[in-house]
């Protein structure tokens, strides 16, 4: 069994996380309640919340602040998925998806084993979009 990339289709902007622990804006488009990059997801309480209600393995969670600098705003209604399983593209056959899973693929790509996968379709945050392995890659 393969994991899923976790997404969203609409474009997020792209941040970068200061010395401060604050993500700044750094690429403009739309917030999202679920925006990854390199080095960061961050997801809206209610999806940390129900994250966190099922226990992965090697997950944590802590508070994050996004910071657009030309209005000066900041938003708090975010946090911060601390993913601590990760893996590189050509270990993608070997990995273990047993169980509520997140995974990381090089510091950048979220991944959910499929039963997370499945708790997450069955749940209310039906905006997550999920691609099998490295199907959503282009070659």
């Amino acid at each position: 069994m393969l994991p899923f990339h976790i997404f969203i289709k609409k474009g997020n902007p792209r941040l970068y996380q200061l010395d401060d622990g604050r993500f700044q804006i750094i690429e403009k488009g739309n917030l999202e309640p679920f925006m990854s990059g390199y080095g960061y997801v961050l997801v809206e309480r209610g999806l940390a919340d129900f994250l966190e209600q099922l226990n992965a393995e090697r997950v944590s969670f802590k508070d994050a602040i996004v910071w657009d600098r030309a209005s000066n705003t900041e938003y708090t209604t975010y946090r911060q998925i601390l993913i601590n399983q990760h893996f590189s593209h050509d270990q993608i056959q070997d990995l273990n998806v047993d169980g509520i899973r997140m995974l990381m693929m090089g510091n950048e790509y979220p991944f959910a084993s499929p039963l997370l996968k499945q708790e997450l379709e069955n749940s209310r945050f039906s905006y997550l979009k999920f691609s099998e392995g490295l199907n959503g890659f282009a070659g």
